[in-house]
């Protein structure tokens, strides 16, 4: 006989409370064994017996009153055990309404990706997705109105998503994507790219040259859509001249620097088309005219720049203390108001050059106290590659760094593709002359690009070997392999997205995070051994001050306590900068607010965190455990970072307890 059907529904779910069984008898209801009263009476907490059994043996022992004793029994088991019941009916409606949760966050996490396809292909190609290659991004104010409207309807749908209801590491994911929607939405409300920046009508040949050079796809079908956006571009500048509208004047004069550059190298584009074009006339001559387009459009915007927008460009760059506020809170995730780092950031700068000095005097005590740190300062040694070894020599130093980090093991190796480049002659006046571009982040074949501003061989030679001896002594190439490749950008680029579950914080951009861990890198080399040149201590005491320098400016720059002019003259003043190499870091930090600050803050929150874990794990601290879990936590916020080792090592010790 069987119990009925309400019963038999139950029977999988409720149980009497688990209780030590009598020496030598099974409790398995298929094993058929019994507990008579005697044997109830030696514990103190009844048995489990499954429903199901105790049903069929009431059944067969009571025949007609089976249907009394089961609804009697299933009281008194109800009854007697309300908080076993309740936990678990709980447990399972919340382990449901997460998981639904979780999906409508990631549906809603797709709708911003394709939003972003749909509205700007420029940076959805970066992000590795690459549906829409073969556009480029519209620069008007209908499709501006388009995507702001949409990042605020997929915000509204994400504030009705049950945020309490999600695992730890979701609600990361869930402020993050949060802040992401947040950050987008105020930018197009409040920076106006299309009337202040220029330099914004120029950044197309960056995605054209990078499509053509990343090995995500076929190379035909990259080609093809490289030629189809370079087609677009002359279009993009015609937007411009409709658009602009008294910009800032540093702005202007940088848009017709980069305008000089993508002239006289435009040229460089030629030769990465040439197996699209090698056997195909048709293509070859679509390709050359479609450059000559590119060409004249650019020739056109750079008069159009200097005859009629600079004359009156008045723009201030400066973006005030609340929207510096707003990106510390909402994109760097900071308690921190824009005073306190304007506070911080000079009491660094002050810190830094303190320290700086003392190693100028332990490097030459006696040249220190004649003649200060400048003299010290013109003493780095001025050896160098030849010319035509400079990549070689960047090279030898890649896989130097590779075998000194594996043997110290402080770090994992980066099992990611790496290739030294010449830079091209566009990227000269936007990028840093040695400059790490790391792969799309959504693409399964990831390729990272280091590139070299090598000077020409048709320089003066005295100028030449200026360059040479300032840019690419042999001290300086190890600084720049270790922050720039390994332990630095390379490693960091690698870990927070290789295997990493979340999507979202594999494209999310962190600078805080990036920018402190290549400058934690610097010093982590040092402590490493892996500096083999007596004069690294000094020039990366040198290089840590001029960080300190740029937060400053960027903490007093933008909170409008300093301007342009002063700018530029604290660079020369306190760094002995020459006047053009202090007008480009204004220039830099003019273009990106608040990053500046994250090489010296971040970097110390590193050292502080590994402090602690040092002193709180003892002789159990692993310091490439703690480097890999760190970067692994991907790209969010330092402070939630941070938070999460925490909630990780606490889990830790509770399964050790």
């Amino acid at each position: 006989m069987t119990p009925p059907p309400f019963l038999s529904r139950h029977a999988k779910r409720i149980t009497l409370p688990l209780a030590y069984s009598p020496k030598g008898e099974s409790h398995d209801s298929q094993a058929g064994g019994r507990v008579n009263s005697t044997e109830m009476s030696n514990y103190d907490k009844p048995m489990a017996v499954p429903y199901q059994r105790l049903c069929l043996s009431c059944a067969a022992k009571r025949g007609g009153k089976v249907k009394s004793i089961l609804i009697i029994s299933f009281a008194v088991l109800f009854l007697s055990q309300p908080s076993f019941c309740a936990f678990e009916d709980i447990l399972t409606t919340q382990e449901i309404q997460g998981t639904l949760e979780n999906t409508k966050l990631n549906e809603i996490f797709g709708q911003y990706l394709a939003t972003i396809q749909m509205y700007d292909p420029e940076r959805a190609t970066f992000l590795g997705l690459h549906g829409s290659d073969s556009l480029l991004t519209g620069r008007n104010v209908k499709t501006m109105n388009f995507q702001l409207r949409a990042f605020k309807k997929l915000r509204s749908n994400l504030e009705k998503v049950k945020k309490d209801v999600l695992h730890k590491e979701k609600i990361i994911d869930y402020d993050l994507l949060d802040h992401m929607l947040e950050v987008d939405i105020y930018n197009i409300e409040h920076l106006d790219k299309l009337k202040n920046r220029p330099q914004y009508y120029l950044t197309p040949l960056i995605s054209i040259y990078e499509i053509l050079i990343k090995d995500f796809a076929d190379y035909n079908i990259r080609a093809s859509n490289a030629l189809k956006r370079m087609e677009q571009f002359p279009n993009i500048l015609l937007e411009a001249e409709s658009n602009i509208s008294r910009p800032p004047k540093i702005w202007v004069e940088e848009a017709i620097s980069q305008s000089e550059d993508a002239i006289e190298s435009i040229h460089e584009f030629l030769p990465l088309f040439r197996r699209y074009t090698r056997y195909d006339p048709l293509s070859k001559g679509q390709l050359h005219q479609a450059i000559e387009k590119v060409r004249g459009s650019l020739e056109r915007y750079k008069k159009f720049l200097e005859k009629e927008i600079l004359p009156n460009a008045d723009g201030d760059f400066r973006i005030g203390a609340y929207t510096y506020g707003f990106y510390l809170e909402r994109w760097h995730g900071l308690d921190k108001t824009p005073g306190a780092m304007y506070g911080y950031s000079k009491k660094a700068f002050k810190r830094s050059f303190k320290e700086f000095e003392a190693e100028a005097k332990r490097i030459d005590p006696i040249l220190y106290k004649a003649k200060g740190w400048r003299a010290v300062f013109k003493k780095i040694p001025k050896d160098h590659p030849d010319l035509d070894d400079i990549i070689t020599a960047f090279q030898n130093e890649l896989e130097r760094s590779y075998q000194h980090f594996d043997e110290f093991k402080v770090v994992r190796f980066p099992k990611q593709r790496l290739l030294i480049k010449k830079m091209p002659g566009f990227l000269k006046s936007v990028k840093p002359y040695v400059y790490y571009q790391p792969p799309f982040v959504l693409d399964t074949r990831r390729v990272a690009e280091l590139y070299v501003n090598i000077p020409p061989k048709k320089m003066p030679k005295a100028a030449l070997d200026k360059v040479m001896a300032r840019g690419f002594n042999y001290t300086l190439i190890e600084l720049l392999v270790a922050y720039s490749l390994m332990p630095g950008l390379h490693l960091q680029s690698y870990e927070a997205s290789h295997n990493n579950p979340s999507k979202i914080r594999m494209i999310s951009h962190q600078p805080l995070v990036t920018n402190g861990w290549a400058s934690y890198s610097e010093l982590l080399a040092g402590e490493m051994g892996f500096y083999s040149s007596y004069w690294a201590g000094f020039m990366r005491a040198y290089i840590k001050a001029l960080r300190a320098a740029r937060a400053f400016v960027d903490a007093s720059l933008h909170q409008k306590k300093m301007d342009y002019s002063q700018a530029v003259n604290f660079f020369q003043d306190k760094l002995c900068l020459s006047e053009g190499q202090a007008k480009a870091e204004v220039v830099k930090i003019s273009n990106t607010p608040t990053e500046s600050f994250g090489y010296i803050f971040a970097a110390d929150s590193i050292f502080k965190m590994r402090k602690y874990y040092k002193r709180a794990q003892e002789k159990y601290f692993d310091l490439r455990d703690f480097h890999t879990r760190f970067l692994r936590e991907g790209n969010i916020p330092i402070s939630q970072i941070e938070s999460e080792l925490r909630r990780k090592k606490k889990l830790v010790e509770k399964i050790i307890e």
